[in-house]
C-alpha cells in the first residue's frame, strides 16, 4: 500500500505542478516572428550527396563550408 500511496502523492503533485504552469502562462507556445530557412544541396559529379536545412545565416555558411571542403558542388534555396 506505500508504493500505492508514494505513487499517488506523486501524480498529485504533478497535477499541481501542472496547474501553476497553466495559470503562470508558461505552457503557451511564445509567439515568434517566421524566418528564412535554406535548404542546401551538397552533389559530386551530378550526383546528390546531401542535404541539409540551414536556420540562419551562420548555420547556412558552416554547410557551405562543409561542401567546399569536400570539393561538392552545392546549391542553396531560400524557404520563407
Amino acid at each position: 500500500m506505500d508504493f500505492h500511496n508514494q505513487r499517488l502523492n506523486l501524480f498529485e503533485s504533478f497535477e499541481r505542478f501542472q496547474d501553476q504552469l497553466e495559470a503562470d502562462n508558461l505552457l503557451k507556445l511564445q509567439h515568434s516572428e517566421p524566418s528564412t530557412r535554406y535548404y542546401v544541396e551538397a552533389s559530386l559529379n551530378g550526383k546528390r550527396e546531401w542535404t541539409e536545412w540551414a536556420y540562419d545565416e551562420h548555420e547556412l555558411d558552416l554547410l557551405k563550408q562543409d561542401a567546399k571542403d569536400c570539393g561538392f558542388a552545392y546549391t542553396v534555396e531560400e524557404v520563407d
